[in-house]
């Protein structure tokens, strides 16, 4: 099996509204994104959706999956406050380049 650690992500698709909206997001925001930190937000592709959120190492705590999905809430209101998101607008996708190891017999 191919070494994968980031297979799980929590987002919200990026509509045209959103995409405006990040287009003309303000200054300081940059921070929002930085890759070197798990917590930040990345633009993520899936087939031809586009998606914002963060992606969850392996063996992450369902107990936070909550927690997760209201950081990204609530980053996703500071980056872009004029959008409106519906209550069931986060969601998890899963990375379909993970593979699964074969079994072992």
């Amino acid at each position: 099996m191919n070494k994968v650690d980031k297979r799980l992500f929590v987002g919200i698709i990026i509509s045209p509204k959103l995409q405006t909206d990040l287009d003309h997001c303000a200054r300081g925001t940059e921070r929002f994104f930085k890759e070197d930190k798990p917590e930040s937000l990345q633009i993520f592709t899936l087939g031809e959706e586009r998606f914002i959120g963060r992606f969850l190492r392996d063996g992450f705590p369902v107990n936070d999956i909550e927690n997760i999905s209201r950081n990204v809430r609530s980053i996703i209101t500071l980056i872009a406050p004029s959008y409106r998101m519906a209550e069931d607008s986060i969601r998890i996708y899963a990375d379909s380049t993970a593979r699964i190891a074969p079994p072992l017999l």
